[in-house]
């Protein structure tokens, strides 16, 4: 039992203290409540009353928090941890003492059990003994009734209170607490008293972009609607600009930082707001690299930033691109659909792109708070590589048709890679190439060609296509090219060729013409000039604007005469490119006829002009100088209008020459032809002659356009000072006409007989012509030369016997003195030969129109011998004997260097003489040689020099017998010299052993020592040349049983050396002009010198 009691007391205690703890919950949960709720109630009543800033606000509302805390904490969590169990409850003897406290029946009684059980060890009965008693008694008593939950009711009345306050105010008047619950809550916020209307903010995100500028909208919502709006700041207070009845507008300009800022209007805030800047996306700096294609050869470029640029297509462009606060980037090109994502990477962003046409492309940026405000657009032109540009300039040789010369200018924009040359001849053949020369280095460069077309070897109306044709390097589209027009090049049909060389010659006697009157225009001013100026000490201004005149018109007729040269040059060329000359005398004679026009600028004329320029601008002007320089050159202008007349003279003939070896081929081509048709004729059916017959009118059309050449030809003739006797062909030509009608009537009968009868009728006609044009040729070109070679030696001697007759008064005027009487007797002497002197050049004048082997040198000579002459006879006039001797001794040397010339001239004239002589006989081999041989020609001057010596004639009759033997020994060696020379120094040793002894006898005969020794000298000289001739005969016989001719090829001079040599020619051909005055010793060393110099620019 006592057991049991035990047992029973710790329960009741136990459940004491649980429901102790529980009565303390209850009561501390309704102090709890009560104390919040007053604070709640108090808290709110001072907020709506009194509208407290933020750290106000904020304590009330931390206070809230820390008596919401402390109350639970103390009121609630403390009992709920001791009922749980959590915290060490109540001691026993306390809750014994609360017990007895509140239930007196008790007392002390528990107290006491429990302090006896405290003490009781287990071995005193007596103590045990009391304890049980006093469980027995406690036993019946509750201990929990100790506990007065209850009475807490009473203190539910303090609860009470406030709650019927709130609920009466949640009921009422709820924004008591809402508003005031609110402004506490978020004490960190701006509450603006209650007005009659509303801030209502339109921004949603308040949001702005770092350096930009940021609008606040704000509208008004109420009854009423203020005047006015303010936006206030932490410093400073904006008024909003009114946009409509309830909208308000404000920009923060280019806003940097966060900002908080709250509306104000009529005394009444909003809320405050807070705008937060953030940065938006953008490029901060970048850069293209510009990579070229490779065949451009140019490095890689880099641009920074920059997005405009030109690049040539296919070049590859890598944008980099550093963008802060960026976390994509875009690019889009206007002209493709493709939106390209840049790659990020830790440097920035990339893009690697070819670019191949011009286009706007536009940069997008975006991070978390939006894109790039401003479009980042820029343009790329993209080059495309350009056709290849080439102009052309050319020439075409219209005169020889021998060559084409282009130049011009090629260009690209990047680079050259071919310039092609493409031509040819038959427009149904593919075009040939031929590569020029380019610098490939360079983009814009000029070429030349000039282009031989010897090889080409075009025909007579043949032609030629052609083009240029220039490719670029492009690698990219693949080269391009770029060509010219196709011109054509076109050789001159026969007719056309004689068409040209008829109106170039017509040209170019007009032009001799012109230039014969202006050089009498400017002769007779010179003349003017001079007489104006004898009387005058001085020159006036208006005299030396006259002679400035004079001057510019010689320059004027300067140029007319190169321009003649040229023209002339062009023509002779023309000719010997398309018809070849056989007759070595015309070949000749257009060699000399340009001869004469190259000597018709004399430089010697081009310096006195200088000269007499130079004595005009001197200070200290000397009118003798000038009068005596004024009458040089007047002789000067005398030669050149001689020359010039006899140019225009020769050149007639000239032209005549041609003329009939242009016939004489015509009639030969025709009767060529005519003989072929015969042949066909014969051959031909009676079916075929209509055919035939027109062929046959092809041949009468040929053989009229011939006739018109013949009166052409007579027309030529009738314009020539001394007309040559044209043979009469009249019958001819009325036979072939004639022929010519009955072919075609057989033709149209079908008759083949009479057909062929006419056409040989016409044949035999046509060869009777020809033979006739060529029986004219070579005897009136033998004629001619006959006739001249007499008038020649006609001239010649009486030059000589004129020369000795000026020495012999030379002489007497040295031993007469000024006041003998004879004095006047030698002077009308001197006048004699100056009046026989003009008799010879008056002859000589004539001669040099007909001979073109006299040189232009000797009409010079002429007018310096008649100067020279009128000169003489002046001073003896004027009794001024030493100045007339010193004119008669120039008279007496211009006399000899003519007679020098002379002998020259004849002795070509000779050599000519022979070889036609030659070719007669070659022709003719009935009839005997005309002329005797060298060998007998020697023979006969043999014994005229025997006789000579026999005769023993002296003084003047020695001197003239003397200078004609030299004069025949000199032709004879000259024409020995020409056959040696055509032989190229085959003529043996016998050849040259005797013209060096021929000289060696012309001194003698000069010095007038006619000795034995000369005499045997001349036997000599006999047997070389019989020697030479019997060799030359055996060789004749030698090349007749070879039954076959060497022949001989023309030896490929390359064009400089060509040239090299053309030029000593030239220089050689000016050395012998030069006039040497020396006796018979120099000249002959004169003479080996030009002929060390011949043979050197031959071999």
């Amino acid at each position: 039992m006592t057991n049991n009691h035990r047992a029973k007391i710790d329960q009741k205690l136990s459940g004491y203290k649980k429901k102790y703890y529980l009565n303390q919950l209850l009561k501390g949960s309704i102090f709890s409540f009560t104390i919040v709720a007053t604070a709640f109630l108090l808290f709110n009543t001072f907020e709506f009353t009194s509208r407290f800033d933020s750290t106000v606000r904020a304590v009330l509302f931390y206070g809230f928090i820390a008596i919401l805390i402390g109350n639970f904490l103390y009121f609630i969590l403390n009992p709920l941890l001791h009922l749980l169990g959590l915290r060490k409850p109540i001691s026993d003897q306390e809750a014994a003492q609360n017990i007895g406290s509140f239930l007196p029946n008790i007392g002390d009684r528990l107290l006491n059990l429990i302090q006896l059980k405290g003490n009781y060890s287990g071995s005193n009965d007596l103590i045990k003994a009391s304890i049980d008693q006093k469980e027995n008694q406690l036993d019946q008593y509750d201990f929990q009734e100790a506990v007065p939950i209850k009475k807490n009711k009473q203190y539910l009345k303090y609860l009470y209170i406030p709650s019927v306050i709130i609920i009466a105010i949640l009921l009422f008047v709820p924004q008591f607490f809402t508003e005031s619950t609110k402004r506490i809550v978020r004490y960190d916020e701006t509450f603006a008293p209650e007005a009659l209307f509303d801030f209502n903010l339109k921004n949603q995100k308040l949001i702005a972009f770092r350096n930009e500028d940021f609008t606040v909208d704000l509208n008004i919502s109420g009854k009423t609607v203020p005047a006015q709006v303010y936006l206030k700041t932490a410093d400073r207070k904006f008024k909003l600009k009114q946009t409509s009845n309830t909208d308000f507008q404000y920009t923060f300009n280019k806003i940097q930082q966060n900002q908080e800022f709250q509306f104000e209007a009529a005394g009444f805030s909003s809320s405050v707001y807070k705008v937060k800047v953030v940065p938006r996306p953008k490029i901060k700096n970048f850069e293209v690299s510009l990579e070229y294609p490779a065949y451009l050869g140019r490095e890689t470029d880099y641009i920074a930033n920059t997005g405009n640029f030109e690049v040539p297509e296919g070049t590859k462009v890598k944008w980099s691109f550093l963008a802060p606060d960026t976390r994509s980037m875009e690019m889009h090109f206007q002209n493709e659909d493709t939106v390209y994502a840049l790659n990020a990477n830790k440097d920035g962003f990339e893009l690697e792109k070819s670019l191949h046409i011009s286009d706007r492309y536009e940069i997008k940026l975006e991070n978390e708070y939006g894109k790039n405000n401003d479009p980042v657009i820029y343009q790329v032109n993209v080059i495309k590589d350009e056709y290849p540009k080439i102009s052309l300039e050319q020439f075409q040789d219209t005169v020889l048709f021998n060559y084409i010369i282009l130049g011009g200018n090629i260009s690209d924009d990047h680079g050259l890679k071919y310039l092609s040359l493409k031509y040819r001849t038959n427009s149904k053949s593919s075009f040939k190439t031929h590569s020029l020369p380019i610098d490939r280095s360079k983009t814009t460069q000029g070429f030349y060609l000039n282009w031989p077309l010897d090889t080409l070897q075009l025909s007579s109306e043949e032609k030629m296509e052609y083009y240029l044709q220039v490719t670029d390097n492009d690698q990219i589209n693949g080269p391009k090219s770029t060509k010219t027009g196709i011109y054509t090049f076109k050789v001159p049909t026969k007719d056309d060729l004689k068409e040209k060389l008829a109106e170039g010659s017509a040209n170019n006697e007009k032009s001799i013409d012109k230039n014969i009157e202006q050089a009498k225009q400017v002769r007779n001013e010179l003349k003017n000039i001079e007489q104006k100026l004898k009387s005058k000490k001085s020159l006036s201004w208006q005299d030396k604007q006259q002679i400035d005149d004079l001057i510019k018109k010689r320059e004027e007729l300067n140029n007319s005469l190169k321009e003649l040269q040229e023209e002339h040059q062009k023509e002779v060329e023309k000719r010997n490119r398309f018809e070849e000359q056989k007759n070595e005398s015309i070949k000749e004679k257009v060699a000399k006829l340009q001869e004469l026009m190259d000597d018709l600028l004399d430089e010697e004329t081009k310096k006195l002009y200088e000269e007499l320029q130079q004595l005009m601008e001197e200070q200290a002007q000397d009118m003798d100088q000038i009068q005596d320089k004024l009458k040089e050159i007047e002789q000067k202008e005398s030669n050149l209008e001689e020359e010039l007349e006899r140019t225009l003279e020769l050149f007639k003939r000239m032209k005549f020459d041609f003329k009939a070896d242009e016939i004489t081929k015509q009639l030969q081509e025709l009767e060529d032809e005519q003989s072929k048709l015969n042949e066909k004729t014969e051959e031909a059916s009676k079916n075929e002659l209509e055919e035939i017959a027109k062929e046959q009118e092809k041949l009468d059309q040929e053989f009229k356009d011939m006739e018109k050449d013949l009166n052409e030809l007579q027309k030529i003739n009738n314009d020539l000072k001394r007309p040559n006797a044209l043979p009469d062909m009249a019958q001819e030509e009325q036979n072939i006409q004639k022929g010519q009608e009955q072919f075609q009537e057989a033709a149209e009968q079908k008759k083949k007989k009479q057909a062929q009868q006419s056409q040989q009728q016409i044949s035999q006609n046509l060869q009777k012509m020809k033979q006739k044009m060529e029986q004219m040729q070579q005897s009136m070109e033998m004629q001619m030369v006959q006739e001249n070679m007499n008038n020649l030696r006609h001239i010649l001697n009486n030059l000589i016997h004129l020369s000795f007759n000026q020495e012999q008064v030379m002489k007497d005027f040295r031993k007469t003195r000024q006041s003998d009487p004879r004095f006047v007797n030698l002077s009308q002497e001197q006048i004699k030969i100056q009046n026989d002197s003009k008799i010879v050049q008056d002859s000589l004048k004539s001669l040099a129109e007909r001979v073109f082997q006299i040189s232009s040198f000797v009409t010079r000579e002429l007018n310096d011998l008649n100067s020279h002459l009128d000169e003489a006879s002046n001073y003896i006039k004027e009794r001024k004997k030493g100045n007339a001797l010193s004119e008669q001794q120039f008279a007496m040397t211009s006399m000899n260097n003519l007679a020098l010339l002379l002998d020259d001239v004849l002795s070509q004239m000779q050599q000519q003489m022979s070889e036609m002589m030659g070719n007669s006989s070659g022709q003719q081999s009935n009839q005997p040689m005309p002329t005797p041989s060298l060998s007998q020609l020697q023979q006969q001057l043999n014994q005229k020099i025997n006789d000579l010596k026999k005769s023993g004639k002296s003084g003047r009759q020695l001197s003239e017998e003397v200078a004609k033997l030299a004069q025949e020994q000199e032709e004879i060696r000259r024409a020995l010299e020409e056959a040696e020379k055509k032989a190229n120094g085959g003529g043996g040793k016998e050849l040259k052993d005797a013209i060096e002894k021929m000289e060696e006898t012309e001194l003698d005969l000069v010095n007038k020592q006619l000795t034995n020794k000369m005499i045997n000298r001349q036997e000599e000289i006999m047997t070389r040349l019989l020697e030479s001739e019997k060799a030359d005969r055996e060789d004749r016989l030698d090349d007749e049983r070879e039954g076959e001719t060497a022949k001989n090829y023309d030896q490929q001079v390359p064009e400089a050396i060509e040239e090299y040599i053309r030029q000593k020619q030239k220089e050689l051909e000016r050395l012998k002009t030069i006039p040497l005055k020396l006796n018979p010793y120099y000249k002959k060393e004169v003479n080996q010198y030009f002929k060390r110099l011949e043979n050197n620019n031959i071999r």
